[in-house]
């Protein structure tokens, strides 16, 4: 009885870690892209949500991301492609 409730608590924290661990890899984000480039302010240089949920749509700059991403093929988006964006830098 004991095992069986400590591998449920245990599966529950795997769990919890595979869900929050990309939460707060994309948040990072806005600190990396803001050293390639400056016109990043936000969640909102790249969505047009404020707090964006897989498959909402993108602002200019987060579908030139995407797009590049297809373009070179890329498993991952590379953050070292804003410095090619060319829209506004602010």
């Amino acid at each position: 009885m004991k095992n069986a409730l400590l591998l449920k608590f245990c599966a529950l924290g795997v769990l919890a870690a595979f869900v929050a661990a990309p939460l707060q890899a994309k948040l990072a984000w806005n600190k990396k892209a803001k050293a390639f480039d400056p016109g990043v302010t936000s969640c909102l240089s790249c969505h047009q949500q404020k707090k964006p949920a897989k498959g909402d749509p993108l602002a200019e700059r987060g579908q030139w991301l995407v797009d590049q991403k297809e373009k070179r093929q890329a498993k991952e988006i590379d953050l070292a492609w804003l410095k090619e964006f060319p829209g506004p830098k602010k």
